[in-house]
């Protein structure tokens, strides 16, 4: 078994994460960045614990052991994104742990994952996006285990405000250092492998507070070694329910079916299924709880099954500029059935945010810009602005602080094409 190599090598990896982050933020800050649309910079970091069951590898052969117990984590990490204008929009993203577990064997694990994306939306329903993404992981449980892996991705979709359908392809190579393979031409060298497939998801939110999504992707494996050649479908699922404005349940499930084209009948598939569990609590605006159960099974080649268990209780706390927390209170407005509906101009719009220092307001009166149409605080931590329109359908969201804000107003929102929501008010009659 391979042991762990050395806490510098664990460094070096870190430091060279965060040095490729710095160096995409520097090619991508010069594409019309300006104070009107900053950056948004959202760090955080995760501190768990809980239990894993140990787990067999290969049952039938080699019965490689890989032990569980009682484990902690430490998973820093950090979202970078800006809207680079009405139509698109980038982000970058970071997560690195360190978890450790307390057994005799003494087992720990290192990761760190670097992903990003361009999102690309029109004022149709369709949508699309670019990806690039490297990551490295140790497990000192397994020498198969550690491995440094990139690819790409491209997507193409159709969304409105209720749900998505996306079509994407892919391409990923992977290469694991610490094992070794032994070729035609009697060369030892580093096991390796590449994918190639497609994937088809939705997403459907049937109301606010019920979010689906599925999956199925379809991949090929090309590898050194002929053995390990292969096919497989996977298929996923998830669901989230918003129980409260605090508190939230989600659950998901994995499975997947394998083909390997070069081995013998009897020994050419396996499979492997998960499910897992969770329920969530935001206890303020900076942290949140959230206690998770996973459960999987395993069906190697030869029919041995093997399954593990792991449960969590993790706390994050998510740092830099978010928007405050908004009341989700009503003010009294006349409606058509269609959606949001203002009888007469000028328009008042008013949101509750007692904490923010500043409070615009976006849409397509103004050409988006967030830094034309300002607030007035009131009385209670309400703020206002009544605006001249003419009559016509507009698109509108806050600007609290700098963060975008869907509006706790508008009876009717939309999709805004990168994630979020726009509201939505009609004004009908002219001033008076």
């Amino acid at each position: 078994m391979q042991s762990w190599k050395s806490v510098s090598e664990q460094r070096a990896v870190l430091v060279r994460s965060l040095f490729c982050g710095v160096l995409v933020l520097g090619a991508v800050r010069p594409i019309g960045a300006s104070a009107a649309d900053p950056w948004l910079w959202q760090p955080w970091v995760s501190v768990s614990g809980g239990n894993e069951s140990d787990l067999i590898l290969d049952p039938e052969l080699t019965r490689t052991v890989v032990p569980g117990g009682a484990f902690t984590e430490i998973a820093p990490g950090f979202r970078l994104s800006r809207r680079l204008s009405r139509t698109t929009s980038f982000r970058l993203l970071n997560r690195t742990s360190w978890e450790r577990f307390y057994n005799d064997a003494g087992r720990t694990l290192f990761g760190s994952l670097l992903f990003g994306e361009f999102q690309f939306a029109g004022d149709s329903m369709l949508r699309g996006r670019v990806a690039l993404s490297g990551d490295y992981f140790n497990d000192s449980g397994a020498a198969t285990f550690r491995r440094y892996s990139g690819g790409g991705e491209a997507g193409v979709g159709i969304e409105t405000s209720h749900w998505k359908l996306e079509i994407s392809g892919f391409i990923q190579g992977r290469a694991y250092p610490n094992v070794g393979f032994t070729n035609l031409a009697g060369t030892v060298q580093d096991y390796s492998e590449s994918h190639q497939g497609v994937s088809g998801s939705a997403t459907w939110r049937p109301t606010r507070s019920l979010f689906l999504r599925g999956q199925l992707t379809g991949r090929n494996t090309d590898s050194v070694d002929p053995a390990f050649e292969s096919t497989s479908l996977t298929a996923t699922g998830s669901a989230e329910l918003r129980l409260s404005r605090r508190a939230w349940c989600s659950g998901s499930f994995t499975t997947q079916a394998r083909d390997f084209s070069q081995r013998l009948p009897g020994t050419d598939s396996d499979s492997y299924y998960q499910y897992g569990l969770g329920v969530g609590y935001n206890v303020s605006r900076q942290v949140s709880l959230v206690g998770r159960y996973a459960y999987a099974e395993y069906t190697y080649p030869l029919g041995q099954n093997e399954d593990t268990q792991r449960v969590s209780l993790a706390a994050t706390w998510q740092f830099g500029k978010r928007a405050p927390m908004i009341s989700r209170t009503r003010p009294r407005l006349t409606g058509d059935g269609r959606g949001f509906v203002l009888r007469q101009s000028p328009v008042l719009l008013r949101v509750q945010a007692p904490e923010a220092r500043q409070v615009y307001v976006a849409g397509t009166f103004n050409q988006w810009n967030p830094k034309v149409s300002q607030l007035a605080m009131t009385a209670d931590g309400w703020w206002e602005l009544r605006l001249d329109l003419t009559p016509g359908v507009y698109k509108y969201v806050y600007v609290i602080d700098g963060q975008t804000v869907t509006p706790s107003d508008a009876d009717r929102v939309v999709d805004d094409g990168f994630g979020g929501e726009n509201g939505v008010l009609e004004v009908v009659g002219g001033n008076r």
